[in-house]
């Protein structure tokens, strides 16, 4: 599993061990959706057929529509998409798609950017949603329910899909101790400078209104 094959360089150990972490967490039952809904939803979002299979699944399209967009053209993803996936299907089950399709997306793109093969989805667990949901959320400028504070946490909603989502990004970017170092050097990899170009042209590209 996540051996890149193809790709023309050296992947690390840990960005490895992060997908693979990842994988299994992907299979398994969610906050609201099943993992049988999990793994169908994510499947379909790479062929741009999301929204048909979040009816066959029985849920919304409203999410289906989201989650293609994110995955394929997150520039078309706005306020109002976000609004009309969370009135139809609900703030939780929103911010689980969301979370998802999020993670698998980064995924996908390094294997794409490393001409490497995508990975096949995992095998879904059995058994009902787990129900893990937080309270006393509300939703802000983010158009989600998320903390309060200047730097909204996202999909913090869903505790568990939040702390995930967050585990990754020291692996594919920085931890938030290694961001608070402005000499922060990835040896081998880029500096902290080269790593913030690539994000913001990255959010510019994406026009990204979070």
């Amino acid at each position: 599993m996540f051996e890149f094959t193809r790709a023309p360089v050296p992947v690390r150990p840990d960005l490895r061990y992060s997908y693979v972490s990842l994988w299994e967490h992907l299979a398994r039952p969610g906050p609201t959706l099943s993992g049988f809904q999990r793994i169908s939803l994510l499947d379909a979002s790479r062929s741009t057929g999301a929204e048909a299979a979040t009816a066959e699944s029985g849920l919304e399209p409203a999410l289906g529509l989201l989650a293609d967009s994110l995955y394929h053209d997150p520039i078309a993803v706005d306020g109002t998409m976000v609004r009309t996936a969370a009135d139809a299907a609900g703030d939780p089950q929103t911010v689980e798609v969301a979370a998802l399709v999020s993670m698998l997306s980064s995924v996908d793109g390094t294997h794409r950017a490393l001409g490497a093969e995508l990975e096949p989805l995992p095998e879904p667990h059995g058994g009902q949603p787990t129900g893990e949901i937080a309270e006393g959320l509300k939703r802000r400028r983010t158009h989600l329910p998320v903390p309060p504070g200047p730097i909204p946490v996202m999909f913090d909603l869903l505790p568990y899909e939040g702390a995930v989502f967050q585990s990754l990004f020291g692996p594919q970017y920085m931890t938030g101790w290694e961001m608070a170092l402005d000499t922060f050097q990835r040896s081998p990899g880029l500096n902290r400078a080269q790593m913030e170009l690539v994000s913001s042209r990255t959010s510019i590209h994406n026009e990204c209104f979070y």
